[in-house]
């Protein structure tokens, strides 16, 4: 195991301050810009991770019980692939972008540069601390900017945050990347700090707090929060298949992910049948007695048990499997509540009344599906929306009539791994979104450029103002469609090369009459 509990004391205060200030001087150098430069720290990144599993598992094991297996699956992979993606498309994606040049401002040309933002905050949390810290890492760098990465508290997983942050002092050029760690007052001194975006991971409250620090100096944010995600079972759908799904998703990590499915609205068709399945699937998973279960994890502290310990305590007449708990161990057995068609006291329940975030699955039945969207829309947007149908129709439908920040249709989870799609929440559940060429321009700013020639210079624009004058710009300023704007812009070139052919050949005339 690794023992970090007394090699690294907290950042200072005075230390934090003077590791934004020497951030902001390495970027106004201008040395990130070079895109050779943000490429040798991405390979570093790499070598950290891939030089450092074990000890990373070690650590994932002694804060949370995560098996190891789950942290290379949930943690590293992700980090590794997302490193790679931007090692293999950073040039493409760090040069101009060529747009048309609409005719008012003919001729010219027009681009977007997409250049770094400044010095970024990154701000992790506990429950995957290596991949929600690392990940927008990649993209900051990526993106040519210079990061402070502010790990999670150190009352939550203390021996991770104290790895990372041996491991960034060691592998990272201090120019571009420095780690804090510590308890609260680190958090709300690096908030005092003036960063030009900040990106943030974490509960609804936190993202509040982020939020307000940030408006005080109208500072820019990510955030990517939790919220409780709904999963709908329909009676077409495979139900051995979806329960196996939502099994491996709703209990990873003891159900301590912000994308988890935190609730199920099932057919009454087929709701039995579901409820069979899930108990199945859980022994299946964990066996007869999953405290002993080396692929089972545990809440963070007794203070997280204690919370999940009140829910089970409000609704224990509806569990069906389950709430076997251990406080001194933070454990507490994956647990399945099923309110069956009651759907007021489902609503009401003390597990529906904030995310769950711990092994507590609650099913109700419905009969409608317009019950279903209703139940969904009356509630806060969710960072994703778990559909198992087989119904085209019904698919349509909820991608239509639901807003969350994705949609995963017939599994749950897994979306997030599939790096060419955006990853972020929407309304309470989040703003912005991250993830692949996502990430690289969440922390890039498109620069504007148009540059015009002077060999043309229509009188029209020019004041004074007549009837003809205005009628005539009117006509240029007319949004034309792309294919037009491409004809009429051939038509400038092809002019263009008749004009230089023409003076060409009268020269040569000319030349033929002085001899």
């Amino acid at each position: 195991m690794v023992d970090t509990s007394l090699s690294v004391p907290p950042t200072t205060i005075d230390a934090i301050a003077a590791s934004v200030k020497a951030l902001s001087t390495s970027f106004h150098s201008g040395a990130t810009r070079d895109v050779k430069t943000r490429l040798k720290q991405l390979k570093q990144l790499r070598r950290m991770v891939n030089e450092n599993v074990q000890e990373l598992q070690d650590a994932l094991y002694q804060d949370l019980r995560k098996p190891p297996a789950e942290t290379l699956i949930a943690e590293l992979a992700p980090v590794r692939g997302e490193i790679s993606l931007h090692e293999e498309e950073l040039e493409n994606w760090a040069a101009p972008e060529r747009v048309w040049t609409n005719v008012a401002n003919f001729p010219g040309h027009s681009c977007i540069l997409r250049e770094p933002l400044g010095v970024i905050c990154v701000i992790s949390t506990w429950n995957c601390p290596i991949q929600l810290s690392l990940m927008p890492l990649v993209g900051a760098l990526s993106a040519g900017n210079c990061v402070l990465l502010r790990l999670p508290p150190d009352d939550t997983c203390v021996h991770t945050s104290k790895l990372l942050f041996k491991l960034v002092l060691k592998y990272m050029d201090s120019r571009f990347v420095r780690a804090v760690h510590g308890g609260i007052l680190v958090t709300q001194v690096t908030l005092q700090q003036k960063f030009d975006l900040i990106f943030c991971t974490g509960a609804a409250t936190t993202g509040k707090i982020v939020a307000t620090a940030a408006a005080t100096t109208l500072t820019p944010t990510i955030l990517v929060l939790g919220g409780k995600s709904p999963t709908i079972v329909d009676e077409t759908c495979d139900i051995v298949v979806a329960a196996r799904r939502i099994t491996w998703a709703a209990f990873m990590n003891a159900g301590q992910m912000f994308l988890r499915p935190d609730y199920i609205l099932v057919s009454a068709k087929v709701g039995d049948l579901l409820i069979s399945a899930l108990c199945k699937e859980i022994t299946a998973f964990f066996g007869d007695d999953p405290q002993k279960s080396a692929s089972f994890g545990r809440l963070l502290t007794q203070k997280c048990f204690d919370r999940v310990a009140t829910i089970l305590k409000q609704d224990a007449k509806y569990v069906v499997i389950g709430n076997e708990k251990d406080r001194e161990d933070c454990f507490v057995a994956p647990t399945v509540l099923n309110f069956k068609k009651d759907l007021n006291a489902f609503a009401s329940s003390g597990v529906m009344r904030e995310e769950v975030f711990g092994p507590i699955l609650p099913v109700v039945y419905y009969d409608t599906l317009d019950e279903v969207v209703a139940f969904v829309k009356e509630r806060e947007r969710s960072l994703a929306l778990y559909l198992y149908s087989l119904d085209r129709k019904t698919r349509a439908r909820f991608l239509t009539e639901t807003c969350s920040g994705s949609v995963c249709v017939n599994d749950s989870m897994v979306q997030s791994s599939n790096l060419n799609l955006p990853f972020g929440g929407v309304g309470a559940s989040g703003i912005g979104s991250y993830h692949g060429k996502y990430s690289f321009d969440a922390f890039s700013h498109k620069k504007s450029v148009l540059t015009k020639y002077t060999m043309m210079d229509l009188p029209h624009r020019y004041m004074p103002y007549n009837k003809s004058k205005t009628k005539m710009m009117l006509l240029l300023l007319k949004p034309l469609p792309s294919t037009l704007i491409a004809i009429v812009a051939y038509a400038f070139i092809s002019l263009g090369f008749v004009i230089m052919g023409l003076g060409l050949q009268y020269f040569r005339g000319q030349a033929i009459i002085d001899e």
